[in-house]
């Protein structure tokens, strides 16, 4: 009884139904954390229960890893700045795998079935992948070099997918995310719109899904098939700083550290049932994230400490205070060994065909929305033909090429605004790429790289990169190839304005000035060879101006 009447009341189990008096049943797995796995509704109660290889423990809620005869325990495989380092799930044990001499893991993942372990170094002008067998938790063997196509100099983050073999690399520098296959012959890029600072990208290739975090102008938490198509924002508000991301995979829920805001939360793979986990400063700047059994393990640096990280377990269920189970040098990836953390399937849309091909793929086999649907995709300078399967040079060679800055590079892609594919090797490694041209007898695409002060060219293969001149270049905005004459046209808006001249061939030794000065900023440049002109734009405040010379 109340002052204003009656308020009712139901058993455990039950809630108020929308009459105020009638009881009904309550649906506990609609909560977060009711049971560890799998939840089954009953009325008035409900029942949990697991997945293959766990077993349901006393409490009757969590799930703990079955640990079969010979097998080794789940592990943390932590990559350092100085080495890679393997521990127990409660910190013990601690144990160098690999020595580094190099700058350090700039990403790192395995593959439990092939009982690998990959990792990316970098040097000032170069990346380098690695990979060992690690048949027991005691140390690498049969270490090498994995030599990809793609520069890993600016990769910070890798993911594994297990099932295919595929390796996914983000990129900081490009602002994209690219996947290698497995011998490193072909990479493709998978996302490179709408990234501004991609950070960390976990897979289920179970579900065929890609999920990565994005801090450039919009802070985001998004989701994509491993093709890059079907392309979802999960999270878009009150996210500042996504640095970590992390997947259940059997509940199909995502978790995500934010180094801004300081919490731990998670979404459902649609982007649903958001909940934080976790919020203060126990969980500052987190950089590393891992799910198993009801436990996160993060990787923490305060700046405070120096190079000290800490790792961290969060039962993410029950949360207490973080435990801090060791510290170490400076880390940033942490992964958890074991089998169950990359569940097997009978067969996949990759596996390999009889003529030894992906999934019928001349090139590579992503997986896409599931692990039983794939998409073939081309390596650089090939288009898929009609039957979604071959790759093959395409007969009409039209591409369109740009350059830009930060980092400088120039791409070229297919005419085709349907096609996502690639038509050369990117050229790499500039600065500020201002001036572009292209001669289509040689396959060589010439360019002027302003801030480095030089004129290159490079085949659209990769192939013959060259410096063609670079003395008394001061700021070069437009060339223009002469593909009759084989001449190299171009301004030169620096100290001294000039239009000059060279032989494409021995051009340091053929150049010539063809004008000089009565010019304010002589820009662009095009000839035409057939009629024996050449145009220039001239910039001078107020006023733009085109010349044409005979």
């Amino acid at each position: 009884m109340t002052r204003n009447g009656t308020f009712c009341f139901c058993a455990d189990g039950f809630e108020v139904g929308e009459d105020g008096r009638s009881c009904r049943d309550h649906d506990e797995c609609a909560m977060y954390g009711t049971c560890s796995q799998t939840c089954m509704n009953t009325y008035g109660s409900y029942r949990c229960s697991c997945t293959d290889g766990y077993s349901l423990q006393s409490n009757r809620r969590s799930c703990i890893a079955k640990h079969e005869p010979g097998e080794n325990p789940a592990a943390l495989l932590i990559g350092g700045s100085d080495n890679i380092i393997i521990t127990a799930l409660n910190g013990s044990r601690l144990q160098t795998l690999k020595q580094l001499d190099s700058n350090g893991t700039h990403g790192l993942d395995f593959n439990h079935k092939e009982e690998s372990v990959c990792w990316v170094t970098s040097s000032e002008s170069s990346g380098q992948l690695r990979c060992a067998r690690m048949r027991k938790a005691s140390g690498f063997t049969k270490e090498q070099e994995v030599k990809t196509i793609q520069n890993l100099h600016d990769v910070d983050h890798l993911a594994f997918d297990w099932l295919t073999g595929n390796l996914y690399f983000v990129d900081q520098a490009s602002d994209r995310i690219f996947v290698c296959n497995q011998y490193g012959d072909t990479c493709v890029t998978v996302i490179d719109l709408d990234l501004l600072n991609p950070k960390a990208i976990t897979l289920d290739p179970l579900m065929g899904m890609l999920f990565f975090t994005d801090y450039g102008n919009t802070a985001k938490l998004e989701r994509c098939n491993m093709d890059g198509t079907n392309r979802t924002r999960l999270v878009d508000y009150k996210v500042e700083r996504p640095t970590a991301v992390a997947l259940d995979l059997v509940k199909k829920l995502v978790y995500w550290a934010d180094a801004y805001l300081d919490y731990i939360e998670m979404v459902d793979y649609n982007g649903k049932n958001r909940h934080t986990i976790i919020q203060g400063y126990q969980v500052a700047h987190l950089h590393g994230l891992a799910v198993f059994e009801d436990y996160l393990f993060a990787t923490r640096s305060d700046p405070s400490s120096g190079a000290v990280v800490d790792i961290l377990r969060i039962n993410r269920f029950n949360v207490t205070d973080p435990e801090t189970l060791t510290s170490i040098g400076n880390a940033k990836t942490i992964r958890v060994y074991h089998k169950l953390s990359q569940p097997k399937v009978k067969g996949h849309a990759c596996e390999v065909d009889p003529y030894g091909k992906p999934g019928g793929c001349s090139h590579i086999c992503l997986l896409s929305g599931s692990y039983k649907s794939r998409s073939c995709r081309c390596r650089t300078g090939f288009s898929l033909g009609s039957d979604g399967q071959s790759c093959k040079k395409p007969k009409n060679d039209l591409f369109l090429f740009y350059g830009k800055g930060r980092p400088g590079i120039i791409r070229g892609l297919d005419m085709n605004v349907k096609s996502s594919n690639e038509h050369i090797v990117p050229i790499e490694d500039l600065v500020n790429p201002r001036a572009l041209d292209y001669h289509a007898e040689t396959g060589n695409i010439y360019f002027a790289d302003t801030t480095s002060f030089l004129i290159g060219r490079q085949k659209v293969d990769g192939s013959s990169r060259e410096t063609i001149l670079k003395d008394d270049l001061d700021n070069v905005e437009g060339i223009s190839v002469d593909w009759i004459g084989n001449n190299l046209y171009w301004t030169n808006d620096g100290y001294r304005k000039t239009i000059s001249v060279a032989r494409l061939e021995q051009a340091s030794e053929t150049r010539k000035t063809l004008l000089e000065g009565d010019m304010s900023h002589p820009r662009a440049i095009v000839v035409d060879p057939l009629n024996r002109y050449r145009a220039i734009t001239l910039h001078h405040k107020p006023k733009y101006g085109l010349c044409i010379i005979q």
